[in-house]
């Protein structure tokens, strides 16, 4: 195997696209943000107030997004190359995965430092409990409506949230 095919990152088929459209054809898209991606994975931006309906909606498709694969926090304010994108002081994105389409869409949701609150995705995804706490530990990021958002990895005593830059 030479390095160049150890480096070698398939891309998403085609297919992974068509969720695009069936959100763009729901929500209207003026009310979404596509991100480009060197995978080709769709990378979907919404609005903080449509998350929730564009989580159900995806896990209730004929095809369905199953899996919530991972979900995780990002401080954006260092981050440069922005253009065409939210302005977010913090993001929080939602790695889902469909196993009837083989196929995989992230939604990403922009917040601002002085208001870093997003609904629980609990009820859609149950193991979204655990990556939801491990979010709020980390960044400060609450989860509204969480069942028992509590330090998944810091000592209880700890103050602040380690990976805020």
């Amino acid at each position: 195997m030479t390095a160049d095919q150890a480096l070698y990152i398939p891309p998403y088929q085609a297919d992974d696209q068509r969720v695009v459209a069936e959100l763009s054809a729901h929500f209207g898209a003026e009310n979404l943000t596509i991100q480009p991606s060197l995978t080709g994975m769709p990378v979907v931006w919404v609005a903080r107030e449509q998350l929730l309906a564009v989580l159900r909606f995806l896990r209730q498709l004929p095809q369905p997004y199953v899996m919530l694969y991972d979900l995780h926090g990002v401080d954006e304010r260092l981050r440069t190359h922005r253009q065409g994108l939210p302005d977010a002081d913090f993001s929080v994105f939602y790695h889902l995965m469909s196993l009837e389409r083989n196929s995989d869409v992230m939604i990403k949701v922009a917040l601002k430092e002085g208001d870093l609150n997003l609904p629980t995705a609990s009820s859609i995804w149950p193991n979204a409990d655990w990556y939801e706490r491990e979010v709020w530990d980390m960044y400060g990021i609450h989860f509204e409506g969480h069942p028992r958002l509590t330090r998944l990895l810091m000592p209880p005593t700890w103050e602040g949230h380690p990976l805020r830059k």
